[in-house]
């Protein structure tokens, strides 16, 4: 039993001092990020105004700046920073590091970064390849929606033209002259119903018209409508307007 409680504190002291151990080493690591001023970053190719960042610990004093192990700056305040233009640098593919010296003279190293550094007229070619297809989806997007949204407008509005005899009969608007269903929530005030017209949208008194002059208003609609969309009129005009005729009489003995 004894021999048992030894080990496990041996255990303890051994995980203490690891634990102790990795958290030392990360507060003396050195770590080097850029950040992008002004410019165009995409993926590792760069162009424009960026800066060194470096973060440390606390008892860090200075840093010296390196570009393919040449130093091109130091700071020694923190936050400790360096700004640099890759227009001053050849273009082509560069490695950025620093090196940290804390209070105590411990030297300190960071991570390493590759970018490559691009000229403007590529950077603005890169950005273009990205930004024009997601502006073609864009707009795509919004006329295929518009798109649909007529249709089913279109369609709606000439199922609304056909429907025209409803439960309560049908009438014409004398705004707009156009046949339509009556509605359940028209208040009758004796003289006729008070509805509203659903193409026109305005309010009027309308009374029951008889169903013949409901196809030939319906008829007429329809094709007031169609010769708005086409400008021109078709060979078969006769055909269609027969096949409106039977879909309106039909209409008459659905409800």
């Amino acid at each position: 039993m004894k021999q048992r409680w030894l080990l496990y504190c041996f255990l303890l002291l051994g995980m203490v001092f690891v634990g102790g151990t990795a958290v030392a080493q990360s507060n003396n690591t050195l770590t080097l990020r850029l950040s992008r001023d002004f410019g165009t970053g995409i993926g590792s190719n760069i162009q424009g105004t960026f800066s060194y960042r470096v973060s440390g610990p606390d008892d860090l004093a200075s840093v010296t700046f390196y570009l393919d192990d040449q130093i091109i700056g130091e700071d020694s305040e923190a936050p400790f920073r360096l700004q640099f233009m890759t227009e001053d640098y050849p273009l082509g593919i560069h490695t950025f590091s620093a090196i940290g010296l804390t209070k105590e003279g411990q030297e300190l190293t960071s991570n390493s970064l590759t970018r490559n550094f691009i000229s403007g007229s590529d950077a603005t070619r890169s950005t273009l390849y990205i930004a024009a297809p997601i502006l073609l989806l864009s707009f795509g997007g919004i006329f295929i929606s518009w798109w649909l949204t007529s249709r089913k407008n279109k369609a709606n509005r000439k199922k609304d033209i056909l429907d025209v005899h409803g439960t309560w009969g049908g009438t014409v608007c004398p705004k707009c002259n156009k046949p339509f269903a009556r509605h359940i929530w028209g208040i009758n005030i004796g003289i006729g119903k008070l509805d509203r017209c659903p193409h026109c949208g305005k309010w009027s008194v309308v009374r029951r018209v008889h169903p013949d002059i409901l196809i030939n208003k319906a008829v007429e609609a329809m094709q007031q409508a169609e010769a708005s969309n086409t400008h021109h009129s078709t060979p078969d005009s006769a055909d269609e307007e027969a096949s409106q005729r039977k879909r309106l009489d039909d209409s008459r003995f659905d409800n």
